[in-house]
């Protein structure tokens, strides 16, 4: 099982660096945030991937949390991506957060994996993904 998730996500990866120059002259440069309210001041959020889903551009981010002790009050982080994209609404899926308390007016969408809209992606373009 765990072959097969890694050759779909090899895959996918793929054909989104292919996208990435074919939207480059089709699209206008624009800036796409992330913003999570978190517990303290360790935790960073960072935009792994954004695809074009019909007539909406989902955003999918990923909360980690740096080695050592952190203000423990609560922040708000950030993470902005410069890139060629069609103007449409932006739905933020985040993976990670794993403290308890609601963060239902913040408008993002947590998840637990990718894997849980994984096929509607294959339904989509792939607009931009991080590289490492």
């Amino acid at each position: 099982m765990k072959k097969v998730w890694l050759v779909m996500m090899l895959f996918s990866a793929m054909s989104c660096m292919g996208m990435q120059g074919n939207s480059a002259s089709r699209y206008p440069v624009q800036k796409i945030s992330v913003t999570v309210n978190v517990p303290d001041s360790g935790w960073r959020v960072r935009i792994l991937e954004v695809h074009r889903v019909k007539e909406e551009l989902w955003v999918v981010s990923e909360l980690y949390r740096l080695e050592g002790k952190s203000s423990q009050v609560v922040s708000s982080i950030e993470d902005l991506v410069e890139i060629p994209a069609p103007a449409l609404p932006v739905v933020h899926f985040v993976m990670g957060k794993t403290w308890g308390w609601s963060a239902k007016t913040d408008g993002n969408r947590y998840i637990h994996s990718r894997k849980e809209i994984a096929e509607k992606f294959s339904q989509g373009e792939c607009i931009y993904q991080k590289r490492n």
